[in-house]
């Protein structure tokens, strides 16, 4: 058995890797609160129970992202990472209190934040090893994602949320096994590892950073709030699991073409038609009369994202040292799915109570559009290329 990932080229490893961890995520995410919502919680513990992951996302992932990087010991932490997480979201299952789900949910958190950057930076930097397409790996867990998410909301319907914990947890063994034949690069001597501060000194990189900061936060109201805003419009049941999931196949062709158009338009096009994928379609959000137009959107949302991510994600790994590769995929992560959601949820909450659904999604497409000023803006100045 330990033979056969091995006998799998890289590519078939990153692939299988993630299919599996976001095809677990599935089981789980778009339901959750609704879990939570039938075991007698209101909306401020339901909240504060989702501020949660991004919080430790924010604090939680980049120092531990560092320690293994300094200690070469990322493979080892990310499988005890996905360990844990199985074992804690099972437990999960069995709660019943807010008192303990927070406790519960505060574990999940520490284990979970850190898996995405540390899986993302050895696998981004595998594929680069081996001169492979990083996004046609990446594009599996999208896969993965929104096929497991439909199946099992049809099941959820007939059998009930119970099974969902013994499901996800289950699911995330195999994924704990494969993690253990992802590479983790060569050595670095620690004198020839450049000081951390560097990063910081690379002002296209933290130009990256913060646009993707503000990318994160137009997605952050869009993952809050536009399930309630297909309910708003009147859309059944099915429609509202069909929302999430056609977001995610949709980022199929752009995460698999990511790399042929960044070739062919250069990385800063290449993210600026991700830009205006995602502008577009929090504009088309705010526009929408109908649940179905709604859907129609939120395809061209997950085409943006998938346009996004993946090249985000190479461009953040080209200009690292191999030897900070999980930090500044954590740093990434913290910056877009930490602080940008902990910033959207209150912001869109106080706007969507003062001016209407439609106005959180206007803002959205405000944010969006500011990310790519400034991306043309370094741009122009030669900050980055």
């Amino acid at each position: 058995m330990r033979t056969l990932p091995v006998s799998l080229s890289p590519a078939g490893r990153g692939s299988l890797y993630y299919l599996g961890f976001w095809g677990s995520i599935g089981v789980f995410a778009p339901f959750i609160n609704v879990h939570f919502a039938q075991l007698g919680l209101n909306g401020r513990q339901i909240g504060l129970l989702a501020a949660l992951t991004p919080l430790m996302t924010l604090l939680w992932a980049m120092p531990l992202s560092a320690l293994t990087d300094r200690q070469r010991s990322r493979v080892p932490v990310l499988r005890g990472l996905i360990a844990g997480f199985a074992l804690t979201f099972f437990l999960i299952g069995l709660a019943r209190t807010f008192a303990a789900l927070a406790l519960l949910m505060t574990l999940l958190a520490l284990f979970l934040s850190p898996i995405i950057p540390i899986a993302d930076s050895l696998i981004a930097r595998m594929s680069a090893r081996h001169g492979l397409h990083y996004g046609s790996m990446r594009l599996w867990g999208s896969f993965g994602f929104a096929t497991i998410a439909i199946a099992c909301g049809a099941l959820w319907q007939r059998l009930g949320f119970d099974p969902m914990f013994v499901l996800g947890s289950l699911m995330l063994l195999p994924v704990t096994w494969l993690a253990g034949f992802l590479e983790e690069g060569p050595a670095v001597a620690s004198h020839d590892r450049p000081p951390l501060t560097a990063l910081g000194r690379d002002r296209g990189l933290l130009i990256i950073l913060g646009t993707s900061f503000l990318i994160g936060l137009s997605l952050g109201l869009a993952i809050v709030f536009e399930g309630i805003y297909m309910d708003y419009l009147g859309g059944s049941k099915l429609l509202l699991g069909l929302l999430p999931g056609l977001a995610a196949l949709s980022e199929l062709p752009t995460m698999h073409y990511s790399g042929l158009m960044a070739r062919r338009l250069g990385n800063i096009r290449t993210l600026l038609l991700a830009y205006a994928l995602l502008g577009t379609a929090f504009l088309g959000y705010a526009l929408a009369g109908t649940p179905e137009v709604l859907l129609i959107f939120a395809v061209i949302r997950g085409l943006g994202f998938g346009l996004f991510y993946v090249t985000t994600v190479r461009l953040v790994t080209e200009r690292t040292p191999e030897a900070w590769s999980s930090t500044t995929q954590a740093a990434l992560i913290a910056g877009a799915f930490g602080l940008a959601p902990l910033i959207a949820g209150p912001i869109g909450g106080a706007i969507y109570d003062a001016l209407g659904p439609t106005a959180v999604f206007a803002a959205g497409s405000a944010a969006v559009a500011l990310a790519a000023l400034l991306l043309v803006s370094a741009a122009a100045r030669g900050i980055i290329d």
